[in-house]
C-alpha cells in the first residue's frame, strides 16, 4: 500500500473515518476517531458516502462513477473466476470489485496470505484508495480474519497508464482484469493514443492478462462506432477473442448523472477465432436481470463498426439487410457531411435582419421527420448569414437531405431528416445537422432516402451501431 504525500485536510478527515470504521469491524489497533454517517454493515458504506459527499468537480476531474453490487458480481462471473486466480482493478476507486471477489473467497475459507497475493488494487485518488483499504480490512475483520492496522494489501495510489506493462512491481500478468474504467476525455500523453480514458483502460487491461486470462468492464457504449475509437474496435475484433457485449437497456439507472449508454465487455485474451458473441440485454431497475443469445461474429463485427443486437429479431433483421455484404453510401455517389456554420465561432456573420445580401441558415428546428419547415424560429438563434466571401465555402445552393445531429435513446425517432430544395443564391446548414447530397445524376433519388432515412427499419439498425447522443456522419455512411 502506497499513499503519496499530501497537504490536503480532506484526506486528514477520510483517513479518519477509514479507521473509524476499520475500529468499528474489528481492526486491530485501529481506533475510533468519528461518528459514522452510514451503516457499518452497509456494502461498501464508505463508498457510497463519498460518492454522496464528494463534489461533482472532484468526481467529474477523474471520471469517477461508482458500480452497483449487481454489476460487480456479473462481471466476476462472466471472467470464470476460480479462487485460485489472480485478480486486478486497475482502477479500483472504492474497491467495490476486489470485495466481490474477496467475499468468494471468504465464502471458501481461503487462508489471509492467499488473499493478500491474489487480488491488486491501483487507483489514481489516494482517498479512493484509503477506503479501498479500509473496506477490505473490514470486511476480512467482520468475517474473523485476524487483521491489524498494519495488514498489508496490494492497493497502490498511481496512475495506472504511466507504466504500461510494469504497473505492479510484484505481478506484471493477471488471470482476471475487473473493474469500471474512469469516463474522461483523455489529454495528450500517456494515455495509449485513445480519445477517452476508458478506452484507454481496456488496453491496459488486456495488457496486464495472461495469455488465456479474462477482462471484464463496464464502459460506454459510445465505442461501438466512433471515429475515435476505431483503435479499440480494432482490438476488440483482432487481437483478442471478445465473448460478451451487453447492453444495459437504461442508460440511467446503472450510475447517477450519468446518460451514456453502458455494456458489459468480457474479452479473453486469446487468438480471435470468429465465434459467436454473447449479446443481449441487462436490466437494472430495481433488480438485476439480463437477457442473453449467441450471434455470430460476422453480425457484431462489421468493417469498422460493432453492431451489438439486443434480441433475436436484431439478429435476423441484419442478416437480412447486409446478407450481401456491406457497402458504403460514397460508393453509390452520394456524400455525407456535418453544417459548417458553428455558431460561437462565426457570431459575427449571423444576424436576425432579413436583407437581400443576407442568406439563411437552417437549424435542427427547422427540421422534423419528413418536413422541413424554413420559416420555424427559435429564440436566441439568428436565422440569417451576411453573405460574404469568408465564408463563401460552406455555402450550399443544391438540394440536400438534412437529418439531425443530436437525438436521445428514449426518442421514438433517432433519426429525422427532411428535404431541403435547392437555392441558386445558397443557404447555410448549422453545425447541428448532418446532410447527404449527391455528387452526379446517377446517384440515389434524395426522396428515396428520405423515405428510408426516416423509416423504422434505418432507425432500428442505427440505434444497433450507436452508443451516444451523437448521430455521426459516420454511421450514416
Amino acid at each position: 500500500m502506497n499513499f503519496p504525500m499530501l497537504e490536503n485536510k480532506d484526506f486528514k478527515y477520510w483517513d479518519e473515518l477509514c479507521e473509524s470504521f476499520e475500529a468499528a469491524c474489528g481492526v486491530a489497533r485501529a481506533k475510533s476517531i468519528l461518528v459514522l454517517p452510514f451503516d457499518v454493515n452497509e456494502w461498501d458504506g464508505l463508498g457510497g458516502y463519498y460518492e454522496k459527499n464528494v463534489t461533482k468537480q472532484h468526481k467529474a476531474k477523474y471520471g469517477q462513477f461508482f458500480t452497483p453490487k449487481s454489476i460487480v458480481e456479473y462481471l466476476i462471473k462472466s471472467t470464470r473466476h476460480k479462487n485460485t486466480h489472480t485478480v486486478a482493478d486497475i482502477s479500483c476507486g472504492s474497491g467495490r470489485f476486489l470485495l466481490g471477489v474477496i467475499e468468494k473467497l471468504v465464502a471458501s475459507r481461503i487462508e489471509l496470505s492467499q488473499i493478500q497475493n491474489r487480488v491488486f488494487g491501483l487507483d489514481i485518488d489516494p482517498i479512493l484508495v484509503r477506503i479501498a483499504v479500509a473496506n477490505i480490512r473490514g470486511y476480512l475483520a467482520r468475517s474473523g480474519y485476524a487483521i491489524t492496522l498494519s495488514t498489508i494489501f496490494n492497493v497502490e495510489c498511481r496512475n495506472s497508464l504511466d507504466n504500461v506493462g510494469g504497473l505492479f512491481s510484484t505481478k506484471s500478468e493477471f488471470d482476471c482484469i475487473l473493474g469500471n474504467p474512469p469516463y474522461l476525455k483523455a489529454s495528450p500523453g500517456k494515455n495509449l493514443g485513445h480519445p477517452n480514458l476508458y478506452a484507454s483502460f481496456v488496453e491496459a487491461g488486456i495488457s496486464f492478462l495472461r495469455k488465456g486470462g479474462r477482462l471484464g468492464y463496464i464502459i460506454p457504449k459510445s465505442f461501438v462506432s466512433g471515429a475515435y475509437f476505431s483503435r479499440l474496435r480494432q482490438i476488440l475484433a483482432d487481437q483478442v477473442l471478445t465473448e460478451e457485449i451487453v447492453t444495459i437497456y437504461e442508460r440511467d439507472h446503472a450510475f447517477s448523472d450519468v446518460l451514456q449508454e453502458q455494456v458489459l465487455l468480457t474479452v479473453n485474451k486469446t487468438a480471435p477465432t470468429c465465434k459467436d458473441v454473447k449479446v443481449g440485454v441487462a436490466f437494472t431497475n430495481g433488480k438485476f436481470e439480463i437477457s442473453t443469445f449467441r450471434s455470430p461474429y460476422s453480425t457484431v463485427f462489421w468493417e469498422d463498426i460493432i453492431c451489438i443486437p439486443s434480441n433475436q429479431f436484431d439478429m435476423q433483421l441484419v442478416n437480412k439487410c447486409f446478407k450481401n455484404g456491406f457497402k458504403k453510401i460514397a460508393h453509390a455517389g452520394l456524400r455525407v457531411s456535418t453544417g459548417q456554420i458553428v455558431p460561437f465561432r462565426m457570431r459575427e456573420y449571423l444576424t436576425g435582419e432579413d436583407k437581400s445580401s443576407h442568406r439563411p441558415i437552417y437549424w435542427s428546428h427547422n427540421i422534423v421527420a419528413n418536413k422541413f419547415e424554413p420559416n420555424k424560429k427559435q429564440k436566441g438563434r439568428q436565422h440569417m448569414v451576411i453573405d460574404c466571401k469568408e465564408i463563401e465555402n460552406e455555402k450550399l445552393r443544391g438540394p440536400v437531405l438534412a437529418f439531425k445531429r443530436i437525438s436521445a435513446k428514449e426518442q421514438s425517432r433517432r433519426l429525422e431528416g427532411a428535404l431541403i430544395p435547392g437555392n441558386s443564391r445558397g443557404y447555410f446548414l448549422e453545425n447541428h445537422l448532418n446532410f447527404i447530397k449527391r455528387e452526379h445524376e446517377k446517384a440515389p433519388s434524395l426522396e428515396v432516402l428520405r423515405i428510408l432515412l426516416n423509416s423504422a427499419l434505418w432507425d432500428r439498425l442505427f440505434r444497433l451501431i450507436n452508443g451516444n447522443t451523437q448521430v455521426s456522419a459516420k454511421e450514416i455512411r
